[in-house]
């Protein structure tokens, strides 16, 4: 089972909250979410899923600096993850960048592997979301 708490009424639903913004827990996220998904049995996106997860946590790690939380609900036709931190400051992608730059890539990966993704500013930071389809990235 996965750590944090994991809730199936109508919908599913987990949460993991309170992430330390340490390098090393992004790692730990990412496999949380492949437990997830595995008892979610939505394999067919996991690799994706997880690229996502590891990149929203990422950035809450390398640019929030704030704990974080993860979450992700399953609807029976969208995934949606979110990744909640207490930095104010909105996601700013790069669109232009020199090709050896070492990173400010991830957002772009993003925007090209979810079927939706944005921000939402609230009171007390931002959440940073993602979309997905699963019937729409079947073999």
């Amino acid at each position: 089972m996965p750590d944090g708490r994991l809730t199936m009424d109508g919908f599913s639903r987990w949460l993991l909250s309170s992430v330390a913004a340490q390098p090393d827990r992004v790692p730990y996220v990412r496999r949380q979410a492949a437990a997830v998904l595995r008892l979610w049995r939505l394999d067919g996106v996991a690799a994706v899923v997880e690229l996502l997860v590891d990149e929203l946590a990422g950035n809450a790690v390398r640019h929030a600096r704030t704990p974080f939380s993860v979450t992700l609900t399953w609807d029976g036709r969208t995934l949606r993850g979110e990744v909640t931190d207490v930095n104010p400051i909105p996601p700013q992608p790069r669109l232009a960048m020199s090709p050896d730059a070492l990173g400010g890539r991830g957002l772009l990966l993003v925007s090209e592997l979810a079927d939706r993704w944005g921000f939402e500013g609230h009171s007390r930071g931002k959440t940073v979301w993602f979309e997905l389809y699963p019937e729409s990235h079947r073999d």
